[in-house]
């Protein structure tokens, strides 16, 4: 084996290795949260190019092999995230105190770390108001 093929192989084992668990997740949760279409359009459009340079440049049948089938992984996982997104309007609102009536509420980021980032600011803020007190 030469250490492109070695390089290669390794690749396509590490695109497994990412994939396989998004897949798992998305499927097990129905959610998609978090998953950009984009990225996994430029995983397929990766493994199709290096699956054309394994096939005609190199020759390597089995890594192509490889490329087409971690190409099909990719592709699962685009249809995971486009049949598991949900609609914005379905997200969780949370208010925010403001004196702009316009900016009274704001959508859940899909990853939910902004109820979690409120908690904590609001459990300091209780905490140093009874400091103070």
């Amino acid at each position: 084996m030469t250490l492109i093929s070695i390089a290669s192989t390794l690749a396509i084992v590490l695109g497994f290795a990412g994939t396989v668990p998004h897949i798992r997740t998305m499927v097990r949760t129905r959610s998609s949260d978090g998953q950009s279409p984009t990225g996994w359009l430029i995983g397929i459009a990766v493994n199709v190019i290096t699956g054309y340079v394994n096939l005609a440049g190199l020759g390597a049948v089995l890594l192509g092999v490889g490329n087409v089938v971690a190409g099909t992984f990719a592709a699962v996982a685009l249809a995971c995230v486009i049949r598991y997104r949900q609609p914005v309007a379905s997200m969780p609102a949370v208010a925010v105190a403001t004196d702009a009536p316009a900016l009274t509420t704001v959508h859940e980021l899909p990853t939910g770390e902004f109820t979690v980032i409120k908690q904590l600011v609001d459990e300091e803020h209780a905490r140093r108001e009874a400091v103070a007190a």
